[in-house]
């Protein structure tokens, strides 16, 4: 059994993303709660398309996306050890 295959696996993501940014900006969902889960959505969007350039051999854009899903991640975590204080 492979699992889910990527392109699959990037629509949810892209979904989840664009859904928790609708709920967050409509105020359905408190910013506190839908937007430490978009982030890390996008993040693994990140990843996904960093192992993407890997796969096809394109160093530079590995690095960078690597790069900026980790800057995302850094992110969240500093959005949610800062809302719970």
């Amino acid at each position: 059994m492979k699992g889910i295959p990527r392109f699959a696996l990037k629509i949810i993501l892209a979904a989840i993303t664009i859904i928790f940014a609708g709920l967050g900006l409509l105020r359905i969902l408190p910013f506190d709660v839908s937007n430490p889960v978009m982030l890390t959505s996008l993040a693994t969007l990140l990843l996904l398309r960093g192992a993407e350039y890997k796969n096809s051999r394109d160093k530079i854009g590995f690095y960078l996306t690597c790069t900026a899903a980790i800057f995302v991640y850094a992110v969240v975590v500093y959005v949610v050890l800062v809302s719970r204080i």
